[in-house]
């Protein structure tokens, strides 16, 4: 089941026909998301992020191990390649200045695990890592370029924290909200992302917008991808359609071959 199929869902009937632009998708999300638990999908990959976020936010807060967490997760674009990319799998785990304990955590439930069910748990995993890890290189790119201060970045900047899940989670949402054809709130999305960039500007602007990006590509990637498995599919039915018919077809002729053999037979006797 592809978010397509849940145009004809009996749970969509009772929209009304003005409501038929964002609630409509977010309805068909749901229908999406309920069929997938209805078929033993469920959100482990996002809750045990959030999990992990918490207890590394509970242990920085009481001072147990806070010293080892920071040097094996703090990551500036000041620091040399080598270190900033083996910090990397564990910044996506500390705490963002921006956001509330629970406001990181839930977003890590939502959106993680909605991916995980709908688009799969590899294909999460892989969009996560990708946003995570490119949005962070891409940044330090255009800090180090000489034309970086067209996107507000000044070389002060190369020693601002980036810690937190948020481009992780930009891109999976931007890939999800595009692979369910949520054409609308994908829109939306990419706009107030763009306007944040542009109001406020620096590392986190440019980091979020290139997750968007690399998002809306793994989205249109998969798109493509399900819409040519699903013709091969459907002319392979066709092909094994038109096979059984034509043996069906195929039995009188037998039948009366095999009579005409009998009668020729007989009458040789």
């Amino acid at each position: 089941m592809q978010f397509a199929d849940v145009a004809n869902d009996s749970a969509l009937d009772h929209v009304a026909a003005h409501k038929s632009g964002l609630v409509r998708e977010f309805i068909g999300l749901w229908v999406l998301a309920r069929y997938r638990l209805s078929r033993g999908a469920r959100p482990w990959l996002g809750v045990t992020t959030a999990l992990a976020t918490a207890l590394v936010a509970i242990f920085l807060h009481f001072h147990v191990l806070r010293p080892v967490l920071w040097r094996s997760g703090d990551v500036y674009a000041a620091l040399p390649l080598t270190t900033e990319l083996a910090r990397l799998p564990m910044s996506m785990l500390l705490p963002t200045a921006y956001l509330p304990l629970w406001a990181a955590c839930a977003q890590l439930v939502v959106v993680i695990g909605l991916g995980e069910m709908i688009l799969g748990r590899w294909l999460t995993v892989a969009v996560a890592v990708v946003g995570h890890v490119a949005s962070t290189l891409i940044a330090r790119l255009l800090l180090e370029s000489a034309h970086g201060h067209v996107f507000g970045m000044v070389p002060a900047m190369a020693h601002a924290l980036d810690t937190g899940p948020s481009a992780a989670t930009a891109a999976v949402g931007a890939c999800l909200l595009v692979a369910t054809r949520m054409n609308r709130c994908a829109l939306l999305l990419t706009v107030g992302i763009v306007t944040a960039a542009l109001i406020t500007r620096g590392v986190d602007g440019v980091e979020h917008t290139t997750a968007i990006l690399i998002g809306g590509v793994a989205g249109v990637a998969d798109c493509v991808v399900i819409a040519r498995l699903s013709r091969l599919r459907d002319a392979s039915s066709e092909r094994q359609w038109s096979a059984r018919l034509t043996r069906v077809l195929q039995v009188p002729k037998s039948i009366r071959r095999a009579l005409a053999v009998r009668l020729m037979r007989t009458d040789a006797r």
